[in-house]
């Protein structure tokens, strides 16, 4: 049931239960499937679970530049942010919200985020209310991590999340300050996956959201996709080409993001085949620092467009490295 209504006042602000990025949480986001972790054999623990990455494995961010603290996926507490949107617009926003967020701080393990979310303005067309809202997530400290804007609609709604992508997208193929090179550009092969009820309900205990959504057949059909396995299941790094620099002598480097938009299309089924492919943009440098621009799209078996993402990204490493609190 939605809590925002075209009743509901610029100014009405709202927050999201507190969680915790506990290691246990953690691993099971980042540290890759159960399935890949068990031995179908002799149903044992399979060594290397979880993977080792920036996310999970407090050696691994040391040696990409982060003084003893891991980095936290932001597509897990993007996630935490789209999971307020959908508890305030309903399941309905998953077909039309739109996200523009950017991170501005690492979440290490053991931090305890909240969501929260201010209307800013609303626009009422006949029907339809469109609100749109100042968005961030605040860690135990007081810290701002997570900052941007969403929007969200109330009433019978006409969704306009391909016209907003096409829009922005426009702009930044228009951005002076964006090299639109297609040279030496990393290609990424697409990926296909299903998403099977214990792929789903592995990043429903990531997210600490166990919605009725995510698990219930209604008469819409199977239960949804977790909106944080899309995101993170669409992350460049889950690619079969994806090749991950390895830890040396010399440090190590990974990929962190920087900004995400993200444009909800339509829920993801449970039980669907999911492909996503990924394109490049462009590239820029900011205060010294090299950053990538790309263009990830999600489409199910049928052909239903999913999400669509602009993402920016930079890179951790002993050369770049990441200033934490």
């Amino acid at each position: 049931m939605a809590i925002i209504t075209s009743d509901t006042d610029t100014g009405a602000t709202f927050t999201g239960k507190p969680k915790r990025v506990s290691w246990e949480r953690l691993w099971t986001f980042s540290g890759g499937p159960f399935a890949k972790a068990i031995d179908p054999g002799t149903r044992s623990l399979i060594r290397g679970w979880p993977a080792s990455n920036l996310h999970t494995d407090l050696d691994f961010a040391r040696a990409c530049g982060l003084p003893d603290k891991v980095a936290a996926s932001a597509t897990q507490y993007h996630g935490y942010a789209v999971q307020l949107m959908a508890d305030l617009f309903g399941t309905g926003w998953l077909s039309h919200g739109v996200m523009d967020v950017r991170f501005i701080a690492i979440v290490d393990a053991g931090d305890t985020l909240v969501s929260s979310a201010e209307v800013r303005s609303k626009d009422v067309e006949k029907d339809i209310t469109r609100f749109t809202l100042d968005v961030s997530c605040e860690n135990q400290r007081g810290e701002k991590v997570l900052v941007g804007w969403a929007t969200g609609c109330t009433g019978n709604v006409s969704p306009q999340g391909l016209q907003e992508y096409e829009k922005h997208r426009a702009q930044l193929m228009a951005d002076p300050t964006i090299q639109h090179d297609t040279e030496g550009r990393l290609h990424l092969e697409p990926l296909e996956y299903i998403v099977t009820p214990e792929l789903n309900q592995q990043f429903c205990y990531g997210q600490e959201d166990f919605h009725p959504r995510y698990i219930e057949e209604t008469e819409d059909g199977p239960p949804i996709a977790h909106p944080a396995l899309l995101l993170n299941w669409s992350n460049g790094t889950r690619s079969p080409s994806y090749q991950a620099a390895a830890v040396g002598p010399g440090g190590g480097r990974a990929g962190l993001h920087a900004r995400d938009i993200t444009f909800f299309l339509n829920p993801a089924r449970v039980g669907k085949k999911l492909r996503v492919t990924w394109t490049g943009i462009g590239s820029y440098e900011k205060r010294g620092r090299p950053y990538s621009v790309g263009d990830t799209l999600v489409v199910d078996e049928d052909g239903l467009e999913i999400i669509r993402r602009l993402h920016f990204d930079t890179t951790a490493s002993p050369e770049y490295r990441v200033k934490v609190a």
